[in-house]
């Protein structure tokens, strides 16, 4: 619900508790995935739903985003029950996490300021953030949209109807720049103009520089569908 993959989104408040007030009745749990929740550009991590809903929600972390991506470390806090459930999912699944890892994160948790760590991310990828928004305020053609996100690591784009991110990614690629196609990221099939823009990884130069060579490749698909007419955007 917060700086959502692939969006950028965030839920709102009302929002929320709608979808807690909904699953309540239904009885089904909520599971609350927020590996980037602490990545908050506007100031005070947005407030998770399970601070108002103990019972009905399973909450989800990641170490991976706020310390080190190779650490992939995570966390779930569920109902005492549903916990009990989820160890033995874990072990059947897994067999063995690794210790080592966890204690890493324990130790560095318990003696090192992390909080300044994930206060100088935060700055770091709001910079790139910021990077990427202005250069696509500049270099995208007319039509395009995309989403402002208040934190986390991605931004997604629309572009003209006509146009197909998943067969223009090959001539993106050859152009040395890339993007998730949309269609990744529906069951149905739709998504076809869309992308997935990430910017947690590259420098700020890097992320002009990509942002320019991603427009050229979508100006030159425009200008075909100009020409030849519409790429089928969903199957």
């Amino acid at each position: 619900p917060t700086f959502q993959n692939p969006g950028g989104i965030t839920l709102t408040a009302p929002r929320r508790s709608e979808v807690i007030e909904l699953c309540r009745r239904a009885g089904v749990l909520v599971v609350e995935d927020n590996p980037y929740g602490l990545l908050s550009f506007t100031g005070e991590p947005v407030r998770a739903m399970r601070a108002d809903a103990a019972d009905d929600v399973v909450y989800l972390g990641s170490f991976s985003k706020t310390l080190a991506p190779g650490l992939r470390v995570g966390w779930a806090l569920a109902p005492p029950a549903v916990t009990a459930r989820l160890v033995l999912a874990a072990e059947s699944a897994i067999l063995s996490q690794s210790m080592f890892t966890q204690l890493a994160v324990e130790r560095y948790l318990a003696t090192q300021p992390w909080t300044e760590q994930v206060k100088a991310f935060r700055e770091m990828y709001q910079e790139r953030r910021d990077a990427m928004l202005d250069a696509l305020d500049e270099a995208m053609p007319a039509g395009a949209s995309w989403t402002r996100p208040d934190g986390g690591f991605f931004v997604w784009l629309t572009l003209p109807d006509g146009v197909n991110t998943k067969a223009m990614l090959p001539r993106a690629i050859a152009a040395r720049v890339a993007y998730v196609p949309g269609v990744g990221f529906y069951a149905d099939g739709s998504g076809g103009i869309s992308m997935r823009l990430s910017y947690c990884y590259p420098s700020p130069e890097r992320i002009r520089e990509g942002v320019g060579r991603l427009s050229a490749v979508v100006r030159d698909e425009l200008a075909l569908r100009d020409t030849f007419g519409s790429h089928p955007s969903r199957p």
